[in-house]
């Protein structure tokens, strides 16, 4: 019961953040901004944007790519767009930015690792009017509640616990270590980890709600919005332009077209909403 009431209060929350985020102050599109996101957006790698200092970085998060950071000059800022990548290898991206130490703007889909990793990470961020920020997974949940997900909630037996805790049920054990790496990457960098938990558990109470069918955990995807960012990101985040905040968002129009929402904030990705016959 306490785990059904924490949901009610985390689903009631977030509703209550869409009606507020109409109500938010936001930054005043920058032409200068918007022409170096527009660039990007058309330059694809790891490389500074031509004839200026700026730094694009538009790829997944993967060492062959993020490892170019090593090799460029100093910035003045840095465009990140990144359909996101492995949240370990994902905290080698996020400390080079660390030492590098410039600030970032975050357009266009910064999803799974770039929304889990690299933008709590960064220091001074700015968030573009084009952004469509996504967790991916719901990566908090706990090995009682996660080993019935598809299986109509059934409990594990004694046997099922032992493997678990042995290492021995794989499935878990990656799913485990993922949560692990979240934990340490949000205590290393100073952020609650609740940056984290608080949208697994949205996007586990959404699909519970949701009766018509389930998706494995990692297949969720939850939308990142302005109040969330603001309680777990603060003075980091220097400037918010209004972007994505809710799925029907007219601004999230150009992004419906990847899946199926089964809330608000939570969605699936197409090729797996049908492949669960939902």
């Amino acid at each position: 019961m306490k785990f059904i009431a924490s949901m009610t209060v985390v689903v009631c929350l977030s509703l209550s953040g869409i009606a507020a985020s109409a109500q938010d102050d936001w930054a005043t599109p920058d032409p200068e901004i918007d022409a170096l996101v527009e660039a990007c957006m058309e330059q694809e790698g790891v490389d500074f944007l031509p004839d200026t200092d700026v730094i694009c970085y538009n790829s997944a998060i993967f060492p062959e790519e993020f490892l170019k950071l090593n090799e460029l000059g100093p910035a003045s800022r840095i465009v990140i767009t990144s359909p996101g990548g492995n949240v370990v290898t994902a905290r080698g991206m996020s400390t080079i930015l660390d030492n590098r130490g410039e600030p970032a703007i975050i357009a266009g889909p910064c999803m799974s690792a770039c929304a889990m990793v690299i933008l709590p990470g960064l220091d001074e961020v700015y968030i573009h009017h084009t952004a469509h920020i996504g967790i991916h997974g719901i990566t908090m949940i706990p090995f009682g509640r996660w080993y019935g997900w598809l299986e109509d909630d059934l409990e594990p037996n004694q046997f099922a616990i032992f493997t678990a805790q042995t290492g021995y049920n794989f499935d878990f054990s990656m799913h485990s270590s993922g949560t692990t790496q979240m934990r340490a990457h949000l205590e290393g960098q100073g952020i609650d980890v609740d940056y984290i938990d608080v949208m697994s558990d949205l996007m586990e109470a959404d699909a519970r709600a949701y009766t018509s069918c389930r998706v494995d955990v990692k297949d969720y995807w939850g939308i990142v919005d302005a109040d969330h960012i603001r309680t777990y990101l603060g003075d980091q985040v220097t400037g918010m332009e209004r972007f994505v905040q809710y799925w029907s968002d007219p601004v999230n129009e150009g992004y419906q077209r990847w899946g199926q929402p089964i809330s608000e904030r939570t969605y699936i990705m197409q090729r797996n909403f049908e492949a669960a016959d939902c």
